[in-house]
């Protein structure tokens, strides 16, 4: 398949016009196939097919019966005996020229990913490979363990296993940030697009509520972690991101006691590993590289619940145990044997506590949606969330909406609520996807240490460059470099090539502290993130306080309207106003009243969809205004 597939998620690019239905955007790429294809009679499934082989993405059929339905109402399809019949000329959409500028994006994020490749220790020769590649890092961002979404993603199924792809891409995004924004936002157009395209996978998405009022979402252990910023800066921006769109969407942002307490007990055993050579994992590694001490770390052991609300999470009570909402604990241990392998149980008790704990809050209801779900637990451990979900199809309470889901999903589903309200989520999330693709696997780090201490006692190697290449914080980029995190490609030349690369970058450190050019490029590429950031931040706050505004024009003019349409209907009762002013405007208001009665009948036209119409187009209009007044260009908005 050529690029396809990326062109139709680049074109997917959201816009920021709120008014809009996210299936909507769907209905230029149908238009498109019935105008090529000649289609007659029109069928969902072979609307489908023509959908993945035109533009590469897999849509569900419930997704486009959805669009058909629509495109009916203003084009000439005429539903007969269960199918559609095209009973007149349809508008051609032209999407061509869409189309082409799309394509110069994904033709410069490609040709890039060739060049970068031939510095690691597979080249890419191929468009169509690069193609793969950038396809299989973007498959990871799904959204799993939702029975309202019909696929985890919009992508077609790879064939073949494709993880080494995934670390090249993981590394070439990276590099972007740092050296190539131009670059690099012609790759995020592509995320944002696949993001989007994830939204057509949930027909029923835009009539869901655009809050999390009344939700709490429990974040586990390995994202408390994230978010104290022990395994980096990345991984902690893009949950502390979350945790802000959440909160600005009415949710509540928590961990259960139990989780808390892990928290600490995790960071206490990461200080006794900090100094020995033994020691691993990402919190070991980050505390190296910043020159974290044990003594910080147990220090901040003991403020853990100052980080934390300081994070604007609150440490909440586990629930007790309750014998009606009390859930096989034998079987959903054997459903986590099935998915992931604990190397410390207890870990696995604690994730056990959560799942049953979340039965205990959901006593009684069975929510379709997450919106409506009172509390779920958010991870970034995809098999955590996968078993969840597998036993929770057994129970009422779980059976549509897992007690478990994964942040990125929960990210994306956030996001399309308020794209401008967090324009930043989609870079956290690949940046911090691509940081975590580039720490080496458990079994080639095991691996790697077993064949450096044989290197040793063979005398290949010094005893000096075995403690270089134990604990050097460059190995392991140099490792997964020269591997892309494949056991096959280490061998005594990798290490030997690890050990050249890792000496000399040293030496080269040590050139540059003596740079004064390397300083100002350093300085150079730090200023460009922070003008990036301070940018995205100040669209978040046009676009929340424009919403602020808008809510309350909205409700103004809806309360007006409902004021109006009572006194119709009391005027239509047989109701006599004494007041000489209302008389005179009784005319008006049956006028008004006839209107929305007439609308409601043709159109389906609500009070509610009026306040939510009036609310879209103020924020968009206040967005547009102040966006000018401050000389920003905002990417997206409609004028």
């Amino acid at each position: 398949m050529t690029s396809s597939t990326l062109t139709s998620l680049a074109m997917l690019k959201v816009h920021v016009d709120q008014g809009h239905d996210y299936l909507d955007y769907l209905q230029p790429f149908i238009l498109q196939v019935l105008v090529d294809h000649q289609i007659n009679p029109v069928t969902d499934a072979v609307v489908k097919d023509w959908i993945r082989s035109d533009f590469g993405i897999e849509i569900p059929t419930r997704a486009i019966q959805v669009v058909l339905r629509r495109l009916a109402r203003n084009h000439p399809l005429e539903k007969q005996d269960g199918v559609y019949q095209v009973t007149g000329q349809l508008t051609d959409p032209r999407i061509g020229a869409e189309k082409a500028n799309a394509e110069r994006h994904i033709n410069a994020v490609l040709t890039g990913l060739r060049v970068f490749s031939k510095t690691t220790a597979k080249p890419i020769t191929t468009d169509d490979e690069a193609d793969v590649a950038v396809r299989a890092f973007l498959s990871h961002f799904d959204i799993q363990c939702l029975r309202a979404y019909l696929r985890g993603t919009a992508i077609p199924d790879i064939e073949g296993h494709h993880n080494a792809h995934i670390v090249l891409v993981s590394k070439y995004v990276l590099d972007l940030q740092k050296s190539d924004p131009e670059r690099f936002d012609s790759f995020l157009i592509v995320v944002q697009g696949h993001m989007l395209a994830n939204a057509l996978l949930c027909p029923d998405l835009q009539s869901l509520p655009k809050t999390y009022n009344g939700v709490t979402f429990y974040l586990d252990t390995p994202l408390l972690v994230r978010l104290l910023g022990l395994e980096g800066d990345a991984k902690k921006d893009s949950i502390s991101d979350l945790i802000e769109l959440l909160i600005s969407l009415g949710g509540h942002v928590g961990t259960f006691e139990h989780s808390r307490n892990e928290l600490e007990s995790v960071i206490k055993g990461a200080a006794n590993h900090i100094e020995s050579f033994k020691g691993r994992g990402a919190i070991v590694a980050e505390a190296r590289q910043r020159g974290t001490t044990k003594s910080d770390m147990l220090m901040l052991a003991g403020q853990v619940d100052v980080r934390l609300r300081e994070s604007k999470v609150n440490v909440i009570a586990t629930p007790r145990y309750v014998a009606d909402f009390q859930i096989d604990e034998t079987a959903f241990s054997k459903a986590l044997d099935g998915e992931l392998q604990y190397s410390n149980p207890y870990a696995k008790d604690y994730d056990i506590n959560s799942v049953r704990s979340i039965y205990v809050l959901r006593a009684h209801s069975s929510p379709q949606n997450i919106e409506k779900c009172k509390a779920v637990v958010v991870t970034c451990n995809t098999a955590f969330a996968r078993a969840a979900f597998r036993y929770g199809e057994k129970h009422q309470e779980s059976r549509e909406v897992s007690t478990v889901i994964t942040d990125f999903s929960l990210a994306n589903m956030a996001w399309l609520k308020a794209p401008m309200g967090a324009p930043s989520i989609p870079m956290r999330e690949v940046l911090a996807f691509s940081y975590a693709a580039l720490q080496p696997s458990q079994a080639i780090w095991d691996k790697y240490l077993s064949e450096i201490e044989k290197l040793e006692k063979q005398k290949t190697i010094t005893a000096r460059d075995l403690q270089l290449l134990r604990s050097s914080q460059l190995v392991q980029e140099e490792l997964m470099t020269l591997t892309l995190g494949e056991e096959e490609s280490l061998s005594e030349q990798t290490i030997t090539a690890v050990l050249d690369r890792v000496t000399g970058e040293i030496k080269r450190e040590e050139n540059d502290k003596l740079s004064a050019e390397k300083a100002a490029h350093v300085k150079t590429q730090e200023k460009l993130i922070a003008e990036r950031n301070e940018n995205l931040l100040i669209q978040q706050r046009i676009y929340w306080r424009s919403d602020r505004t808008a809510g309350r024009v909205a409700w103004t003019f809806s309360i007006g309207v409902v004021v109006v349409l009572a006194i119709g209907v009391a005027v239509s009762l047989g109701f006599k106003f004494d007041n000489q002013l209302l008389q005179w405007a009784i005319p008006s208001i049956l006028s008004i009243l006839f209107v929305f009665t007439l609308g409601g009948l043709i159109w389906g036209a609500t009070i509610k969809g009026f306040h939510q119409s009036l609310h879209d187009r103020c924020r968009t209009w206040l967005i547009q205004r102040e966006s000018a007044a401050l000389g920003i260009h905002i990417a997206g908005i409609e004028k």
